[in-house]
C-alpha cells in the first residue's frame, strides 16, 4: 500500500512537521465534508467486496457519517469476492450500480475507466480545491491506479506491496533457519523440499481463486524476469516472449515437480474470501502475502500469527529486487445522482487513514503514514517499507477482465493439465489478441 518515491529508492519517510500539516489538511477536509449537504434527504448505495475487517469499519464509518449528517442514508452490500467482478461490472454497465464503490487499480484502468462508468474527482465535495491540493496529501504517484487522461477518478483505501511469510516452527521441524529466509525462487524450491519432507507437504503454494488472483500474482513473477501481458501500446499479446515463458516457468515449477512434489495444488484452498486459510491454520508454510492478509490471519488465527516471520519477497535477481503494487480505490458512478454527496462520504472514509492502518492495516498513502502512531505499529513496518520503495503498478490493456481469464487458463492448462508452456502461452496470446481486436 504505497507508491511514492519509491519507485526512485527515496526513504517514504516525511518530518514531523509534514505530518502534522496533514493531519491538520485531514481535519479541514472532514469538516468540509459535510458543508455541501442540500438538507434534503440523500439516499447512497455502497458496494465492497467481502473482507471482514474492511466490513466492520465500513460499518462503523457509515453509522458515525449518518449521525453527523441525518439527512443521508446510506445502504452498505458486500459481494462475495467470487461473484464480485461479474455483477459490479454488470450493474455499472446497465447503470443500476451503486453510488460509492471501491475497486482495484486494475479493474478501473482495465475496464471502468475506458468505459467512462466513473465520475471525475469533484475536488470542492473533498474540500480539497484542487488537484494539485489533492495529490500534495498523498505521497507521488500513487494516485496513478486511478488516473486517466490526465484525470483523477478515486482516492485510495488501500495501497498495497508484496512480501512472504514463513512459519517458524515448519522451519525448525525441517532444520531451517527463518531469520535466513529464502532469498531467490530457488532457494523457496528447496526449503520447500526439505519441508515436505518434514512432514508439511503444503510448504509453498500460489492462490488458485479467480482469475484477478491469478493474473496478479503472475504480474509479480513478471516484473521480476521482465516479462509482459501485452506490448507497451496493448496492441498484441506478448505472453510468448522468453521473459514471459520463463514467468510461467517460475511458477510451474514451483506448483509441481513431479514426484518431489513440494505443494498439491489440489489441495490448496478456495474460499476467496479468506485467501490465505492454509497458512492462516498452519497447513501452509510458506506464502506471499500483502498487509491486510497478515491482519486477516491475525484476527482469525492468532497462534498461527505468532508463529509467523515476514520476510522480503523472494527474487530472480537479489541484486536488483522488484516488486508490484497494487490499491483499491473509492470512486463515484458517472450514473449517480448523488455525486456531491458521494464524494462528501468518501471524504469522510478517507480521512480515517489512522482508524484503517490500525484496524484494518490497510495503509493508505498519506505523506507520514510510516512514522504516524499507528504505521509505526504495523508488523514488519520495515519490510513493507522496503517494498513499496520497489514497487510498480501492472500495465493494464483494454478488456483486461478478458486478459484476466486468458492468463488464468493459461496457468491452468500448464499447472493442472501439464500443457506444455509455449503450447499454453500460444492459445492464452489467441485470446488475448481477439480482445484487443486483432
Amino acid at each position: 500500500m504505497a507508491r511514492h518515491g519509491i519507485g526512485s529508492g527515496r526513504r517514504i519517510r516525511t518530518s514531523g512537521a509534514a505530518l502534522l500539516a496533514v493531519l491538520l489538511a485531514a481535519a479541514t477536509l472532514s469538516a468540509c465534508g459535510g458543508s455541501g449537504d442540500s438538507g434534503g434527504a440523500v439516499t447512497l448505495t455502497f458496494w465492497t467486496h467481502t473482507h471482514p475487517p474492511m466490513i466492520k469499519l465500513n460499518r462503523t464509518l457509515i453509522a458515525e457519517y449518518q449521525r453527523q449528517h441525518p439527512n443521508v442514508r446510506i445502504e452498505y452490500q458486500q459481494i462475495p469476492n467470487d461473484e464480485f467482478d461479474t455483477k459490479m461490472l454488470t450493474a455499472m454497465s446497465n447503470g443500476t450500480g451503486p453510488d460509492v464503490l471501491n475497486l482495484d487499480d486494475t479493474t478501473l484502468r482495465g475496464e471502468y475507466l475506458p468505459k467512462r462508468l466513473l465520475a471525475p474527482i469533484d475536488y470542492g465535495a473533498l474540500g480539497a480545491g484542487s488537484e494539485e491540493a489533492l495529490k500534495n496529501r498523498y505521497l507521488p504517484r500513487t494516485l496513478d491506479g486511478a488516473s486517466a487522461d490526465g484525470q483523477l477518478y478515486g482516492l485510495p483505501s488501500e495501497f498495497n506491496a508484496t512480501a512472504f511469510a514463513v512459519n517458524t516452527r515448519h522451519f525448525a521441524d525441517a532444520g531451517l533457519d527463518p531469520n535466513t529466509p529464502p532469498k531467490t525462487w530457488q532457494d523457496v524450491a528447496t526449503e520447500a523440499k526439505k519441508l515436505a519432507a518434514a512432514g508439511h507437504q503444503q510448504a509453498f503454494s500460489f492462490l488458485y481463486l479467480h482469475s484477478g488472483w491469478y493474473t496478479q500474482q503472475l504480474q509479480t513473477l513478471l516484473n521480476q524476469t521482465g516479462g509482459t501481458i501485452t506490448d507497451p501500446g496493448h496492441q498484441k499479446a506478448t505472453v510468448t516472449s522468453p521473459r514471459a515463458q520463463a514467468a510461467v516457468s517460475l511458477w510451474t515449477g514451483l506448483a509441481a515437480s513431479g514426484t518431489e512434489r513440494t505443494a498439491d495444488p489440489n489441495k490448496t484452498s478456495r474460499e476467496a474470501t479468506a485467501p490465505f486459510n492454509d497458512l492462516a491454520t498452519g497447513r501452509q508454510s510458506m506464502a506471499m502475502v500483502y498487509p491486510w492478509a497478515m491482519e486477516q490471519i491475525r484476527e482469525s488465527n492468532p497462534d498461527t500469527f505468532a508463529r509467523l516471520k515476514l520476510v522480503p519477497l523472494p527474487q530472480l535477481n537479489p541484486a536488483a529486487p522488484v516488486n508490484r503494487w497494487y490499491g483499491y480505490y473509492w470512486g463515484v458512478s458517472r450514473a449517480s445522482e448523488h455525486q456531491q454527496q458521494a464524494w462528501q462520504f468518501i471524504s469522510y472514509l478517507a480521512n480515517q487513514s489512522q482508524r484503517w492502518l490500525s484496524d484494518v492495516k490497510f495503509i493508505q498513502p498519506v505523506k507520514g503514514w510510516d512514522t504516524s502512531p499507528a504505521g509505526k505499529g504495523v508488523p514488519g513496518l520495515d519490510v513493507w517499507s522496503t517494498a513499496y520503495r520497489q514497487g510498480k503498478f501492472d500495465e493494464v490493456a483494454p478488456h483486461f477482465a478478458e486478459i484476466k481469464d486468458a492468463v488464468m487458463t493459461m496457468i491452468n492448462d500448464t499447472v493442472f493439465d501439464r500443457v506444455a508452456i509455449p503450447d499454453a502461452a500460444n492459445k492464452a496470446a489467441g485470446t488475448i489478441n481477439r480482445s484487443l481486436g486483432n
